[in-house]
């Protein structure tokens, strides 16, 4: 490099310093990332005890990380250059699949959590005499596994065995369950309809078609008559949805679609949470305008939700769940009078004196493979209840 070539670099390394100083200064600091879908660090205050304990230099780097000016520009360059230039097998466990798909990695199943939660559910099933229907719904990865790239592993690996797909993992918790858990096979209604639209490309959900095929099988195990598909309007609500997976490192992708259905004859209900707040939707315009949109459906993440409807069944059922069922439940409206929606991370004691004054004529307990495999409040429902101490 001549001498020339390295003054030129000088000067414009200190133009790029001094400029991007200034503007780090000037611009006000962002509170919450859109893009990322999380709070930004903000400038944190000194103290003797936090500069000389180490945290007042950690906090004020991840400061100037998060406001780094044009960080949504970074971000995504970062993404691009390590994906394409540097052949980083993922970013942040997202793969970049074909046809526009970010796939999540499903991988260090915890064996110990598995069984503890077979356990959990093996008691439940004892303490109750409601019926229980179990499901877990494979995520997009499962499915899609031809659209992963070709360097990503074949195998999901831990500490005493391997499990070589979801299919695998599902199958474990099936069969290690007794008959009076009635388990519903999703995996291989997904599968069939795999060519369709039923997983978003961008984030961890599946769609409301998808939702709308696993209704069906739903009600076979209920042993009720689903609605079928022409009986509902189908509309989208939003076409620019940029979910979970694009949020962890601004992917070069396409957003996704989000849908809505719509029955044709309609019964009436309300909502109501352990809140106090009565609503008559679903839906929450609103999250159309946000980053989350998928929080159209329920606007979050209730502990309790309360839909009373006009079906005249008599019946009520009890959604023990994940965020996968908010776009599913809308369609057990026709069916059931009462349906209670239960979020055990918010719940505070053992699910089934939770439960038994709800006094329902079905259970449903559906979880995606993903989460269930991470979650640690499964076993709230194996705790001890508190009319049968007895182990």
């Amino acid at each position: 490099m001549t001498k020339k070539s390295e003054i030129i670099l000088s000067i414009l390394f200190v133009a790029f310093v001094f400029i991007f100083g200034i503007l780090f200064v000037v611009l006000p600091d962002i509170s919450f990332s859109e893009s990322e879908n999380r709070i930004l660090a903000q400038m944190p205050k000194a103290s003797l005890k936090t500069v000389f304990d180490g945290s007042f230099e950690s906090d004020f780097e991840s400061y100037v990380t998060d406001q780094f000016p044009f960080r949504d520009f970074w971000v995504r360059s970062n993404t691009i250059v390590s994906m394409s230039v540097l052949n980083k097998k993922d970013i942040n466990g997202v793969y970049i699949g074909d046809d526009g798909y970010l796939l999540e990695k499903f991988e260090n199943i915890d064996t110990n959590r598995l069984n503890n939660q077979i356990e959990a559910l093996i008691k439940f099933d004892g303490w109750n005499d409601t019926p229980i229907s179990f499901a877990i719904v494979p995520t997009s990865v499962s499915i899609y596994k031809e659209k992963l790239p070709a360097f990503a592993p074949a195998e999901t690996v831990t500490d005493s065995e391997v499990l070589s797909n979801q299919k695998d993992y599902i199958d474990r918790f099936y069969s290690s369950l007794p008959e009076t858990v009635n388990t519903i096979d999703l995996y291989s209604v997904l599968t069939s309809h795999k060519d369709e639209y039923i997983y978003y490309r961008t984030d961890h959900h599946w769609t409301t078609l998808a939702a709308f095929y696993a209704y069906e099988e739903i009600c076979k195990e209920f042993g009720i008559e689903s609605s079928d598909i022409s009986e509902f309007d189908q509309i989208a609500v939003s076409d620019s949805f940029y979910g979970t997976f694009y949020s962890k490192g601004n992917f070069p992708v396409a957003p996704d679609t989000i849908t809505r259905f719509d029955h044709k004859f309609p019964v009436s209900y309300t909502l109501s949470s352990d809140g106090g707040e009565i609503r008559d939707t679903f839906y929450a315009d609103e999250f159309l305008d946000k980053k989350d949109k998928y929080a159209y459906f329920m606007s979050g993440n209730p502990a309790h939700m309360t839909v009373n409807t006009e079906a005249g069944t008599g019946k009520t059922l009890v959604v023990v769940k994940d965020s996968y069922t908010h776009c599913l439940l809308p369609f057990f409206v026709p069916h059931f009078d009462t349906i209670h929606m239960i979020d055990p991370r918010y719940i505070n004691q053992n699910m089934t004196d939770f439960i038994a004054p709800l006094e329902p004529d079905q259970i449903l307990i559906i979880y995606n493979a993903k989460t269930l495999s991470d979650d640690v409040n499964f076993t709230k429902f194996g705790y001890t209840p508190r009319n049968n101490v007895t182990e």
